[in-house]
């Protein structure tokens, strides 16, 4: 499945990137580079994007996670904000509720389930 991402987000973060040159940056830009743009209208509720609070299970876990996706200086990890940026966010950005995928993070391929999406 490709992600899907509004045209207004796309663009935002097509002009962050331009600045940014991270492994994280390219990582995202690859994703983006992938994803289907949609008009803003048409980007359905159940889809992550930027300022979605998400409930996410990683199947090594014994509880579901519960953050919200901002940009990167909206980021607070005491108030579960994670960037953009960061490798789970990445991971998310532009799925559906339910949806359930391997992804490679930092500490080795896990599996994550979207339980719940709230725009």
């Amino acid at each position: 499945m490709k992600p899907i991402v509004s045209e207004s987000v796309y663009k935002k973060l097509y002009s962050i990137l331009q600045k940014v040159k991270s492994p994280e940056g390219k990582q995202l830009g690859m994703e983006l580079s992938k994803a289907k743009v949609v008009k803003d209208a048409d980007l359905k509720k159940d889809i992550i994007t930027l300022n979605s609070t998400i409930e996410v299970q990683e199947t090594s876990l014994p509880k579901p996670i519960k953050l919200k996706i901002v940009l990167p200086d909206e980021a607070d990890l005491s108030q579960m904000k994670v960037s953009i940026f960061a490798p789970i966010s990445i991971a998310l950005f532009g799925f559906k509720e339910s949806y359930s995928f391997n992804w490679l993070m930092p500490s080795g391929n896990k599996t994550l389930k979207i339980l719940k999406v709230i725009n």
